[in-house]
């Protein structure tokens, strides 16, 4: 369990590094003499990057030992933070983001084989919410927590701090884990392309994960239009939304379903979720609830697409991975550019009406291909 938790710590640092940008925004931003929108770009040139390399990145370390790749991932990117620190100038601030990007997709690629490889005798799905622990604190604290040292120590001094937070958990990872041979898989990517399988995996979880982030990159501007709404206690919304979603991951490890069931109940949940949004501009109190219940589902969308992807393809556990990675930051982008131009030319309200559209979708597609991917898998 310890090793478990040495890897789930390395996953919040990883999750933490990722959202540093946004945390601090607008103070990168004034540091570096640009824009808040270019600042922006370093968050969603990211993850279209990380899309694009997951795949052909993962199959290229296919034959590093686990152990020693994931503690060089952490090595990564402590060395990319500390470099930020000291960058006075926007496009090298971006090539080091380019430059930890490659090794996001691998690092969420190999996680959760990782967890199953050191607890084989726990459930995939238990073995993943315990890896994934850190993603949901992450989730939970990673933007205050940043945004918090950078009011206090300035932007370049929160990089430090998490990039020194990296080394440790590398030297930690390097003393606990033991070592885990892979072997090197001599696989075409448009072999793997083909594979029926493999494709539904990456296009359920984009449409899973773009119905979350349509309405979640804007929740702010969503909890401000909201009639009645307790504008001042949004911070405190937000923090109760983390809260409830390390409740969610716990949770998720412990469920008696499947990963593909409680992926579609957490997609009619979250429908749910955006009509008692709607219903609190009539009822107040409800926006607690919604928040509690988000909170709950968006940890649950976090980690069943990887879990389903190992139920799936159990001896193509890394293969299955990297494609739910590039579904997965593909719905990201794609969520928040949709969001974002709903929002401009239709208002808050049309973004919940677009997530549940997308909802409805990946609902189908989840229903329609279940059977056939199980056909698939054998």
């Amino acid at each position: 369990m310890m090793r478990i938790g040495m890897l789930s710590i390395g996953a919040f640092i990883w999750l933490v590094t990722e959202v540093l940008p946004i945390g601090l925004l607008t103070d990168i931003a004034h540091g570096l003499n640009v824009s808040d929108g270019a600042v922006g770009m370093l968050v969603t040139g990211y993850a279209w990057l990380v899309a694009l390399t997951a795949i052909p990145l993962t199959l290229l370390t296919s034959g590093m030992d686990r152990r020693v790749l994931v503690a060089g991932l952490l090595a990564l990117a402590g060395v990319v933070d500390i470099a930020c620190a000291f960058v006075t100038n926007y496009a090298v601030m971006a090539v080091l983001r380019v430059v930890l990007a490659l090794g996001h997709g691998i690092f969420w690629s190999i996680i959760s084989g990782v967890a199953v490889r050191l607890a084989p005798d726990l459930p995939v799905t238990r073995a993943t919410a315990l890896a994934f622990t850190g993603v949901a604190m992450g989730f939970a604290c990673g933007i205050p927590m940043a945004s918090a040292i950078g009011q206090w120590l300035g932007w370049r001094s929160a990089f430090i701090i998490c990039g020194v937070a990296a080394l440790v958990v590398m030297g930690g990872l390097l003393a606990l884990l033991p070592p885990l041979p892979s072997r090197r898989r001599h696989l075409n990517i448009m072999v793997l392309l083909r594979q029926p399988l493999l494709r539904y995996i990456a296009v359920l979880t984009m449409l899973v994960i773009m119905a979350h982030f349509t309405a979640y990159t804007y929740i702010i501007p969503l909890l401000h239009d909201i009639p009645r709404s307790p504008e001042k206690l949004v911070p405190v919304l937000l923090l109760v939304y983390g809260v409830a979603g390390i409740g969610g991951n716990w949770t998720g490890g412990r469920l008696p379903w499947s990963a593909g069931t409680t992926m579609g109940l957490s997609i009619i949940a979250m429908v749910f979720c955006h009509g008692l949004l709607v219903a609190s501009g009539w009822l107040p109190g409800l926006v607690w609830v919604d928040m509690v219940i988000w909170g709950v589902v968006a940890a649950l969308l976090n980690l069943t697409p990887q879990s389903y992807a190992i139920e799936l393809a159990p001896a193509e556990r890394e293969a299955a991975c990297s494609f739910c990675v590039t579904g997965f930051n593909t719905g990201i982008g794609a969520g928040a550019l949709c969001g974002g131009v709903v929002l401009s030319t239709a208002g808050s309200y049309a973004i919940l009406g677009w997530s549940v559209g997308i909802a409805l979708v990946a609902l189908w597609v989840l229903r329609a291909g279940r059977h056939y991917a199980r056909q698939a898998a054998r």
